[in-house]
C-alpha cells in the first residue's frame, strides 16, 4: 500500500510520469580511473573519486613517482576485463553531463571494489556510501593508503587547479 501511494505521489509530482532509472549494459572500457564507456555512453561511477591523470606527476611513494592515476586506471581496466557491466543511473550528472551511475560486474559493485582496494576514495561531496570501505583500505594500507604514498585528495586537487570538483 505504501509503495502504491508513493508511486501515485511521484506521478502527481512529476506531471503524470513515473520516471524509470536508466540501465546501461555491455562491455566497458576505462575512460579515466573513475569513468567508463559502454559503447558510446560515457559514465562517471557514482560515489567515488579516483586520482586524475595529471595527479601522476605529484603522487609519490617515498619521494619517487608512484602513478596514483595510472595504478587506479589499470585496476579498473582489469576489473572491466571480467565481463559485462551493468550500470544504473542515479539521476545525477557531472559538470560535463556524464551520468553518475552505480555499476556492477559479476555481482560486484565497481565503486566499492575500487575504494576497498585503495585506488579510489569515497567522494564525500557526493555521497558517504563508500566511507566504511575507505576506512578499511586505509587501515590495511592498500593502494594510495600505503605507508610512504603522498597524494592530494582528487576533488581538492581539482579545486586547487581551478577545475570543478565534480569534473572528469
Amino acid at each position: 500500500m505504501r509503495r502504491v501511494c508513493l508511486s501515485l505521489l511521484l506521478a502527481v509530482v512529476l506531471g503524470g510520469e513515473v520516471m524509470a532509472q536508466e540501465v546501461v549494459k555491455g562491455k566497458a572500457v576505462p575512460l579515466q580511473a573513475d569513468q567508463i564507456t559502454i559503447g558510446t555512453r560515457r559514465i562517471s561511477i557514482f560515489g567515488i573519486d579516483a586520482p586524475d591523470p595529471d595527479q601522476d606527476r605529484e603522487c609519490r611513494f617515498n619521494g619517487q613517482a608512484f602513478g596514483c592515476f595510472s595504478n587506479a586506471r589499470r585496476f579498473l581496466a582489469a576489473m572491466l576485463d571480467l565481463g559485462e557491466v551493468t550500470c544504473t543511473d542515479t539521476g545525477k550528472k557531472n559538470y560535463v553531463q556524464f551520468a553518475y551511475m552505480t555499476c556492477v560486474i559479476n555481482g560486484k559493485d565497481i565503486g566499492e571494489e575500487m575504494v576497498k582496494a585503495g585506488h579510489a576514495l569515497a567522494f564525500l561531496p557526493q555521497s558517504t556510501k563508500y566511507v566504511e570501505f575507505e576506512k578499511a583500505a586505509k587501515a590495511a594500507k592498500l593502494g594510495i593508503w600505503q605507508t610512504g604514498v603522498g597524494f592530494t585528495i582528487p576533488w581538492v586537487w581539482r579545486e586547487f587547479n581551478s577545475r570543478p570538483i565534480d569534473g572528469p
